[in-house]
């Protein structure tokens, strides 16, 4: 017998699937394709960029499922963000003593090799100086990039850590690359340094499209280790309030400069494009609490509620935000 819970496992893989990654997910963004301008130092063919599979069951009724019920529960967003790199082999250098501290922190590459001290630094900027892809020594392009993986003030360490490594085998394989987690900030992070070139002479050029695959993949490594992570639009997501404190804020705090300046006007056109996505994201939220609330399947239906509760509470918190008062400004010597 054809049962509800079948029909809505089929609107599952269609049309689920289609709200969730178009919407609820993670938006759709599309890689400007680029003629490549060079050959390969190593491998003598065009550099072309690296195409990385998403990660396993991606789109899935249990992951989308999963996914939305990290949703509904608020689970913690993972943060991913480029903090710069290198354009020479000196600078890559350079950098590897920041993130080492001097050598006192190991760090540890691709092949899990342990990489600790001042010699063991300078062997390891010898490799990617000459053992590979050459590194154009003009500093027109970038030749490495340094990656910050980011989780909030009492995450599970060891497990962040364990992901965030699974995370680089996987969207960097074939590429050199290096990992070392820190803990002078209250956020768990760790900075994995990529080489540009791989050795098959693939070539990162990261786009929003890439930093929000990495961002996925690192939420879902964590998932497999127990740990409930998102990586949502903002736009999306059924609680907005910011929970870690900006790093940049955290310097500014540290030098003792303001941490409060006015804050600019924002612009009518670009609150109009943000009502209209938050319209959209309702409205995909609302046809899937439908369609969940009229499952045979016990999982969906809590799943429904789970969802109707996090935006019933969304839309009174924008509520008691717009009747607050405004602040009064703060005199400025």
């Amino acid at each position: 017998m054809v049962t509800q819970s079948l029909r809505v496992g089929r609107s599952w893989d269609d049309d689920f699937h289609g709200w969730a990654d178009e919407i609820l997910l993670g938006r759709k963004y599309k890689k400007p394709a680029k003629a490549s301008s060079s050959a390969s130092s190593w491998t003598g063919a065009s550099v072309k960029p690296q195409a990385v599979p998403e990660y396993p069951g991606k789109g899935t009724r249990q992951d989308v499922h999963g996914r939305l019920q990290g949703i509904a529960r608020k689970s913690c967003q993972v943060v991913v963000k480029i903090t710069g790199g290198g354009k020479t082999s000196k600078s890559i250098k350079s950098h590897f003593d920041y993130l080492s501290r001097e050598g006192e922190l190991t760090l540890r590459d691709q092949d899990g090799r342990e990489i600790t001290g001042a010699q063991a630094l300078e062997g390891l900027a010898w490799g990617w100086k000459y053992a590979g892809p050459a590194m154009d020594e003009s500093g027109g392009r970038k030749e490495a990039f340094n990656i910050v993986f980011s989780m909030p003030e009492g995450s599970d360490e060891r497990a962040v850590y364990a992901a965030i490594k699974s995370t680089a085998e996987n969207e960097f394989s074939g590429h050199q690359w290096v990992i070392v987690q820190h803990f002078d900030e209250p956020q768990v992070h760790a900075h994995v340094c990529v080489k540009a070139e791989s050795m098959e002479g693939l070539r990162l050029n990261p786009r929003k499209a890439d930093l929000q695959r990495w961002r996925d993949r690192f939420a879902y490594e964590l998932r497999e280790r127990g740990i409930q992570a998102e990586a949502t639009r903002r736009v999306a997501r059924l609680n907005q309030e910011r929970i870690n404190k900006p790093w940049a804020v955290t310097r500014l705090e540290e030098r003792g400069a303001p941490t409060n300046p006015a804050p600019a006007q924002p612009k009518a056109e670009r609150v109009k494009a943000w009502d209209k996505l938050e319209g959209q994201a309702s409205s995909a939220y609302e046809k899937i609490i439908d369609a969940l609330g009229k499952s045979d399947d016990a999982a969906d239906r809590i799943l429904g509620q789970e969802l109707q509760g996090a935006m019933t509470a969304k839309v009174k918190t924008k509520q008691r935000a717009a009747e607050k008062p405004p602040t009064k400004e703060i005199e400025r010597g």
